[in-house]
């Protein structure tokens, strides 16, 4: 009759590397080995100081002993039985490893983790981090991208200087109305550009505005509600906390990819950056409607702006630089026109009239 209780095994004692075929069995919480062949004993320890191997699907299974011992067996499907049966059971993460079901749970799980730390830990370490930056480095990195967009994109701008001046003197009025005593420091620039209709902010507090976009809205209102949203991208550091955002998702990158190309790199990188961008975007229209508001500028005055905008790009598409603008890379024009009429509805009617 065959013994169940006993697993055939070999059996070597750490000294040579001769095999002595053994039987294994469990005797009150100890491990005993004897001899297959005359039953001699051969080893007699305690189950705890036996180091039982992890379950895998292949492979031969090796129990470690004290002094070096050790026993083999290449009869995975009979030793396992045995082991779970006389020693142990495997433990949750062992049984999950062996089910394509727990591996999937387990896969799901850490893409669930991953895509919470890209959503909301990235960002809020962003922000925490952008927190410790000097201002003086806003500034630096600010001027040294307005110098190579001036080579690139942009001209001296062509605007009368009364259209220049008068449109200064509503901002700053306007930002003395939302800011009081302590308004953020900001400089304005015109430019007519090579991108079309557009502005943008750059780290610093740089704020850009085309020729094109004056004199496509053709309303001050409407170029001072763009100017209110740039301005809340300056307020938030926006522009410096893309930077970090997007150097924290390339060190992550590099870690997770190694050396396989910037291909692999930077795809991840730009639809990454992205995401980020339309978020700090819809920070930045809150900012312009509290701007507006000091201002006494009605929200709608952006749905007008939004109109022209699109009636633009059916005819043209241009490239923006740096990837941060107004129009490009931001949420659908219909979620942020909802956004401005909303603020719009508890306007007084007064200043809605002519819109």
């Amino acid at each position: 009759m065959t013994d169940t209780s006993a697993l055939t095994v070999d059996y070597f004692d750490g000294r040579s590397s001769k095999a002595q075929p053994a039987l294994l069995r469990v005797v009150q919480h100890t491990l005993q080995s004897t001899r297959q062949d005359n039953g001699a004993l051969i080893a007699h320890v305690a189950l705890s100081d036996v180091r039982w191997p992890e379950r895998t699907r292949g492979g031969a299974r090796t129990a470690a002993l004290q002094g070096g011992a050790s026993l083999h067996s290449r009869n995975t499907t009979a030793w396992d039985a045995w082991v779970a049966a006389q020693v142990q059971t495997d433990s949750l993460v062992v049984r999950a490893q062996q089910s394509w079901r727990g591996v999937a749970v387990a896969v799901l799980l850490l893409l669930g983790v991953v895509a919470g730390m890209y959503q909301w830990g990235l960002p809020v370490a962003a922000r925490a981090a952008t927190a410790l930056v000097p201002p003086a480095v806003d500034d630096t990195l600010g001027a040294n991208a307005l110098t190579q967009i001036d080579g690139r994109w942009m001209q001296p701008s062509k605007l009368p200087l009364e259209t220049q001046n008068r449109i200064r003197e509503r901002f700053a009025q306007g930002v003395k109305a939302t800011y009081g005593s302590t308004p953020p420091q900001y400089q304005l620039e015109f430019r007519k550009s090579t991108i079309g209709p557009n502005a943008f902010a750059l780290p610093g507090g740089t704020m850009v505005m085309t020729d094109e976009l004056v004199n496509l809205v053709k309303d001050d209102e409407v170029v001072l509600g763009v100017l209110g949203h740039e301005l809340g991208h300056v307020t938030l550091r926006h522009g410096m906390r893309q930077l970090v955002q997007v150097g924290a998702l390339q060190a992550v990158l590099s870690v997770a990819f190694g050396d396989y190309g910037t291909l692999i790199t930077t795809a991840p990188l730009v639809l990454g950056s992205m995401g980020y961008s339309r978020e700090h975007e819809r920070e930045a229209d809150v900012e312009s409607v509290r701007f507006m508001r000091a201002a006494g500028i009605s929200p709608l005055v952006m749905v007008k702006f939004f109109t022209a905008v699109r009636g633009e790009q059916k005819t043209k598409t241009k490239k923006t630089p740096l990837g941060i603008s107004i129009i490009s890379s931001h949420p659908a024009d219909e979620e942020r026109i909802r956004v401005f009429e909303d603020a719009a509805r508890k306007w007084p009617p007064s200043t809605m009239e002519g819109l």
